[in-house]
């Protein structure tokens, strides 16, 4: 019988105490009920759901030995007592409030992926938004960083917008500190270069999950059959919206921390260069860099950001990004006339989408961040 089988495993997953006993239920819950369970066999765990067993379990349960703590498991209803991983995970990220209880984020993450149980892309983008919102941003960067032990890969755009959203608040919500500035285009750059690695980027699976997820919130049977929208043209490591973030970072260091605002390390005029390149002539925005239905198709990649109050939120940093850029390149001591007017045309054409967006959410969470950077009396850009 599987009852009478002791395992040894070490080098569990174990969580920090955290700022709430709520929280720290919810964390040993997903642990005791999720984590350790993947270490049983499948024949274990099947014994474990196996009604008519029950009563085998009582006096006879299966023993884990994990790194000296005897964990034992008695008959668990598949239904009534083992968590919903997304859920649970949803709700301990939720009630994360401090640095120190997000120091478990990697080791929740990590947990869940050697389980082998998959957050969706939504999942990604609400824990970004959350750990940004209570300015522990980086956490979830270094969970990116170890994607092989936590599975966070960076593979759609709306999670690596909230992340840059907010690696670029912590900026400008420090009154433009300067080491804090630095710090955060560091972050930036990191976010970049970490999309140039294998292990993030998109993967052609993301459009399938979409649709089914589409399908599992409501979407009737027609529109769930029907073909999913196009993928985005341009790869995450090359999408201007993430390039504009590095731009933006790169320029503000340059306009308030060098000798006169000068571009002293030419980062300002290598990441307009290659921002240009891939931004699209001919007034387009970011709400048109990609096929339409990327855009307007629920289960598209970029839907998010028809939606007015997100776009704010990602948009007015990147149009701050861009004035400053062009101020630092106006003034600098090489020809950047061009390369200035290039910048200029891309400017106008997301001022204009900001602008749109203004006035149909001026009381939103959008406006508020478009305030931070930009006069709050006049709402125009």
């Amino acid at each position: 019988m599987a009852g009478r089988e002791e395992t040894r495993i070490t080098g569990i997953v174990t969580f920090a105490p955290t700022s709430s006993t709520e929280l720290d239920d919810i964390l040993d819950k997903i642990r005791s009920k999720i984590i350790l369970l993947s270490y049983l066999s499948a024949q274990q765990r099947k014994d474990l759901h196996d009604k008519s067993k029950e009563h085998l379990f009582k006096t006879d349960p299966i023993t884990l030995d994990v790194d000296g703590e005897i964990m034992r498991f008695h008959h668990l209803d598949m239904f009534r007592d083992i968590p919903n991983a997304r859920a649970a995970a949803r709700e301990a990220v939720g009630r994360m409030t401090t640095p120190a209880d997000f120091e478990n984020l990697s080791r929740l993450l990590e947990g869940l992926h050697r389980a082998k149980r998959h957050l969706q892309p939504a999942d990604y983008a609400r824990i970004a938004r959350q750990a940004g919102e209570r300015n522990c941003i980086y956490a979830v960067i270094e969970c990116a960083r170890q994607v092989q032990r936590t599975g966070f890969r960076l593979a759609d755009s709306e999670t690596v917008a909230e992340i840059l959203t907010h690696v670029q608040m912590k900026a400008v919500n420090s009154g433009w500190e300067e080491a804090k500035t630095r710090q955060a285009l560091v972050w930036a750059e990191l976010v970049v270069d970490l999309l140039q690695e294998p292990d993030h980027g998109r993967r052609p699976q993301t459009y399938q999950a979409g649709a089914a997820q589409a399908a599992a919130e409501g979407s009737t049977a027609a529109v769930a059959a029907t073909p999913a929208p196009p993928p985005p043209t341009i790869p995450l490591s090359r999408d201007p919206l993430v390039l504009a973030a590095r731009l933006h970072l790169a320029a503000v260091v340059a306009d308030k921390f060098t000798p006169g605002g000068a571009d002293a390390d030419g980062k300002v005029l290598r990441y307009a260069t290659e921002l240009v390149q891939l931004w699209p002539q001919g007034g387009t925005g970011l709400r048109a860099l990609h096929p339409p239905a990327t855009y307007t198709d629920r289960r598209g990649e970029m839907h998010y950001l028809s939606e007015n109050n997100k776009f704010l939120g990602v948009a007015s940093p990147l149009l701050h990004g861009l004035d400053t850029a062009i101020r630092v390149l106006g003034g600098s001591q090489g020809d950047s006339t061009l390369l200035t007017a290039e910048l200029q045309l891309r400017r106008d054409a997301l001022a204009q989408e900001i602008n749109t967006a203004l006035a149909e959410v001026p009381d939103r969470r959008g406006a508020a961040i478009y305030k931070k950077y930009f006069d709050p009396e006049t709402l125009t850009v």
